[in-house]
């Protein structure tokens, strides 16, 4: 290949290169401005809605208003308009929201089964919100969605509707949410309420489901402060199978457990795993008695600082004065002396 060759070679990539800049600009100036004009079209609908709707929940309009009524491409905007709105709101203000965006949540419930993950999990998030118990079983067939956002967006749906009767679909689906934190997914279920505690004691209780399941099952029973679930978590300490299980039951224990559940958080105190004995120590303070404070004395010279930090704590819970005020005077016994002094 010749100079001349290479030259020609090279202003070509270069015409190339600077062709494809122009089409990216051009492209971006062209989102940019679409963008600006669905945000200014947006805009003026929602002040076109704002004061129809608020006749509606004022009562000086009934919901099915002609004034009230969008057609068109308009139908999700309103949806998404009212979905703000409802998420402010609570009692008849609220069922009102819900009976306006009733005539187009048919629409709602076809997207929930169509396009990309994103798309899907907004529909049925739309749905949760605006349509719970009409389209419950749209939402119960979403847990099985092939994508976990999609199932996760469900099961928040489901979860927020405060309706028991969800808590077995729910929770027979649980490992597919490992990925989500474990506290956030305990407080989901909590919000199930009493009558879904049944089937969360069935699942802690449960050894062959997975211990994580297990676990959070334990953290929403200690939420909701269920006194039932002593026992199953009781057995789940004494088993000792896995360590995030056995310290998820010593907290519900510290939280609902007595007097017949501290032989087997005493036996948690001799854990191998310095999470458990923190979790024992604490559960010990909080349902032991004044025997304890022996067992409760002799974590103080635990390796762990988490450990001792709980110990001194029990010890103030349970009357141990005399044995913390001991371990304190021992030379360096920093750490005991600190939390001692909180």
């Amino acid at each position: 290949m010749t100079g001349d060759d290479v030259a020609r070679l090279l202003a070509a990539i270069v015409a190339a290169l600077f062709a494809a800049a122009l089409l990216f600009g051009a492209a971006t100036l062209a989102l940019r401005a679409g963008n600006r004009r669905r945000a200014r079209r947006s805009a003026r609908l929602d002040a076109d809605w704002t004061p129809r709707v608020l006749a509606v929940l004022s009562g000086d309009a009934p919901p099915d208003a002609p004034g009230i009524r969008v057609a068109g491409r308009d139908r999700a905007l309103f949806v998404d308009f009212l979905l703000r709105l409802v998420r402010r709101l609570k009692g008849p203000e609220r069922e009102a929201l819900v009976a306006l965006a009733a005539p187009y949540l048919d629409d709602v419930a076809r997207r929930a089964h169509r396009g990309g993950a994103e798309r899907r999990a907004l529909a049925v998030q739309r749905l949760g919100a605006l349509g719970a118990a009409r389209f419950a079983a749209t939402l119960r067939a979403a847990l099985d969605d092939p994508s976990p956002l999609v199932a996760m967006a469900a099961a928040h749906a489901l979860a927020r509707t405060g309706r028991a009767e969800h808590a077995p679909a729910v929770l027979d689906r649980l490992s597919r949410f490992r990925d989500w934190s474990p506290g956030y997914l305990a407080s989901l279920l909590a919000t199930m309420g009493a009558g879904a505690a049944p089937a969360l004691r069935a699942l802690l209780a449960d050894p062959g489901r997975a211990p994580g399941d297990r676990a959070v099952a334990a953290e929403a029973l200690r939420i909701m402060h269920d006194l039932p679930a002593a026992e199953a978590a009781r057995a789940a300490v004494a088993a000792g199978t896995d360590s995030d299980l056995s310290a998820a039951a010593l907290r519900l224990l510290a939280a609902v457990g007595g007097a017949a559940d501290a032989p087997a958080v005493r036996a948690a105190c001799r854990s191998a795993d310095p999470v458990v004995r923190s979790q024992a120590a604490a559960a010990l303070g909080a349902i032991g008695g004044a025997p304890d404070c022996a067992t409760l004395a002799a974590a103080l010279d635990d390796p762990s600082p988490w450990v001792v930090l709980h110990a001194v704590r029990g010890l103030k819970a349970l009357g141990g004065g005399p044995q913390l005020a001991a371990a304190a005077a021992r030379p360096g016994a920093d750490l005991v002396r600190q939390a001692a002094a909180e």
